[in-house]
């Protein structure tokens, strides 16, 4: 596949949505229960620490919006008042699981798109950020641009990186284009660490989309996604160096984000 690369009006990555850990059907609850079993310690009382069971619902529910499995499971154990409020979060998670089966066809099942967005559809309305994000993803894929932007202002407004930054996308290539909000978004989702977001919000930079044009930036932005490991920036790092765009000219660093890039299978380095 044609990888661009250096800064073009149409470049653009394919939205993504976060990995999703593959418990066993039963795994959530053969945990939960093994865990209240074993290593059980009577609780404490006000003064020996603070009380999690008094954070209201809904709070709870938003914090823990864009949680994978194992997070939410471990969040679930903190208390039984959490483990009630998770629960329609850890539904999701298993709708979420079996989406992913129908969208990829695994785990013994057929490729069903159908299926898939409404598994993910049902995870949306538990709460889950992850669901909001690969529903989203399939509407996106199907042309459905509104109902697609829809779900991933949910999910970014409930801080998931991967809606944030596919907000931000989705901005740059919707119609009308919207380059300032697409700059909002990427940026909100680059501090949080999300390299996809860090490499796009680059390109922005150097391009000049939605905010005054600054190599520097553009730079600095194209080398934190580099470090993070995204092999597009590491390419676009080795020119910044190599051509003086926001770097000081060093060849000894370009020499080495264009052999980490090829090594990583960049088809230009």
């Amino acid at each position: 596949m044609k990888q661009k690369t250096w800064p073009d009006r149409s470049d653009g990555v394919r939205f993504t949505a976060f990995p999703l850990s593959k418990p066993n059907d039963n795994e959530e609850n053969i945990i939960l229960s093994r865990r209240s079993k074993i290593g059980s310690k009577p609780s404490l009382s006000p003064t020996d620490g603070p009380d999690f069971s008094a954070l209201p619902f809904d709070i709870l529910t938003k914090i823990a919006a864009s949680f994978n499995f194992p997070n939410l499971l471990a969040a679930s154990l903190v208390c039984r008042s959490w483990r009630d409020a998770l629960r329609p979060l850890r539904e999701a998670m298993m709708l979420l699981r079996y989406g992913k089966r129908f969208k990829h066809g695994r785990g013994g099942v057929r490729r069903n798109l159908d299926k898939a967005l409404d598994s993910f559809l049902k995870g949306a309305a538990r709460g889950s950020t992850l669901a909001m994000v690969d529903a989203g993803l399939i509407y996106w894929e199907r042309g459905l641009k509104e109902e697609a932007i829809a779900l991933y202002q949910k999910a970014a407004a409930l801080g998931d990186p991967a809606g944030q930054c596919n907000l931000g996308i989705s901005y740059l290539h919707a119609q009308p284009q919207n380059h300032k909000e697409a700059v909002k978004w990427l940026h909100q989702a680059s501090i949080g660490g999300y390299t996809r977001a860090q490499y796009q919000l680059a390109l922005c930079l150097h391009q000049g989309l939605g905010v005054h044009r600054n190599l520097y930036e553009a730079a600095k932005w194209y080398l934190k996604a580099a470090e993070g490991g995204y092999v597009r920036a590491m390419y676009n790092a080795s020119l910044c160096y190599s051509s003086v765009v926001g770097l000081s000219q060093s060849r000894r660093q370009a020499r080495k984000w264009m052999r980490r890039a090829a090594d990583r299978g960049h088809s230009k380095a």
